[in-house]
């Protein structure tokens, strides 16, 4: 990782691709959010024509098989081939698709994530997940795929507004969680409305560690690994629902992992004893820098039936967890009652 200069950290990654033949077998996708800010950056290290870029639409209601179509036509269509490398500029969304097509496209070509949120930073560009959402449901299809190299450039931060970091910043805050009671601390600490960016790197620095440590002795996410989706059952459920409502906004990833990481410490006390002091302090985070949360539907029984869904789960019907014991003692395949479930939910759109 890199998080000084871009120019030389990039510029490396292509170097060490294996095959490629130079411009002629690079090709780049951006959103429109990268495209705008990011690009003109990434193109200090070399120009590549119109014809090597693909510019989709941002947002993860754009995150659907029809996009890795356009992702799959545009390589057909310019002519990449097995030594090709795909630089993927952009968010999570991005990253995500970006890994899927270009790991299937001719059985798999590399590709280098070039995060240029705080959430892809951290989470999406990290770790190999690949996919897209289907059928309403997150990330349903996908594969792991690590990508050759992951450049982080935390100055691309600069050019988000605020809800944007903060989406990528409860990220941040699950891998303290997990993690440890200090991490918790500096992460609950940091001033994150008015931003030091050299200090803010520093705490992207330890959340990627986190994250790379339990990846890498757990990449396929058969145990340890499934202690990073804490907060993701309720959250995604809440964020899959905001999708589905064609009358409401869609509610930004990080958001909902807030708000589920909070209904899930609730469970966390219920079911496995967590100390009532860890759920105030992130209640008090949240509703502080995130709001209260509103219920996205008329009842919870929607949520209840989206997280049936759910990968995590082992047997159908049954709902799968990973609950805190306590702060850095993370406990997965938990399961939960309906009416747990339920409680919880009360708890956190109630606060």
């Amino acid at each position: 990782m890199e998080t000084n200069n871009i120019t030389v950290d990039l510029d490396l990654a292509l170097r060490n691709a294996a095959g490629l033949r130079g411009k002629s077998d690079l090709f780049l996708l951006a959103d429109s959010n990268s495209c705008n800010y990011c690009l003109p950056k990434v193109m200090q290290t070399f120009e590549l024509e119109d014809s090597k870029i693909l510019v989709l639409p941002a947002g993860e209601q754009h995150k659907t098989l029809q996009t890795v179509e356009k992702i799959w036509n545009f390589l057909i269509e310019s002519h990449a081939t097995r030594n090709s490398l795909l630089l993927i500029l952009g968010g999570g969304v991005l990253t995500d698709m970006g890994g899927f097509a270009a790991s299937t496209f001719k059985r798999g070509i590399p590709y280098v994530n070039i995060p240029t949120t705080l959430l892809a930073m951290v989470d999406a560009a990290q770790g190999g997940k690949t996919g897209f959402d289907y059928q309403g449901l997150k990330n349903e299809i996908g594969m792991f795929a690590p990508a050759l190299k992951t450049i982080v450039y935390p100055m691309f931060l600069q050019t988000l507004p605020s809800e944007q970091l903060l989406s990528g910043y409860a990220e941040i805050l699950k891998h303290a969680l997990i993690a440890s009671p200090l991490e918790l601390i500096r992460v609950l600490n940091f001033d994150i409305d008015n931003i030091d960016y050299e200090q803010l790197a520093e705490l992207i620095d330890r959340s990627i560690d986190i994250k790379q440590y339990i990846v890498e002795q757990d990449p396929e996410e058969t145990g340890l690994r499934k202690s990073l989706n804490f907060g993701h059952t309720i959250g995604h459920a809440i964020e899959e629902y905001s999708l589905m409502n064609k009358e409401a906004k869609p509610m930004l990833h990080g958001y909902a992992v807030m708000y589920g990481m909070v209904g899930e410490l609730y469970l966390s006390m219920v079911k496995l004893g967590l100390e009532q002091q860890t759920l105030t302090q992130v209640v008090h985070f949240m509703t502080e820098h995130y709001g209260k949360p509103v219920c996205p539907c008329k009842d919870y029984g929607q949520l209840l039936e989206l997280m049936r869904h759910d990968k995590k789960n082992t047997e159908q019907g049954q709902i799968n967890f990973s609950l805190l014991r306590q702060v850095g003692n993370c406990r997965v395949n938990q399961e939960c009652t309906d009416q747990e479930i339920l409680d919880a939910l009360d708890f956190l759109f109630n606060i």
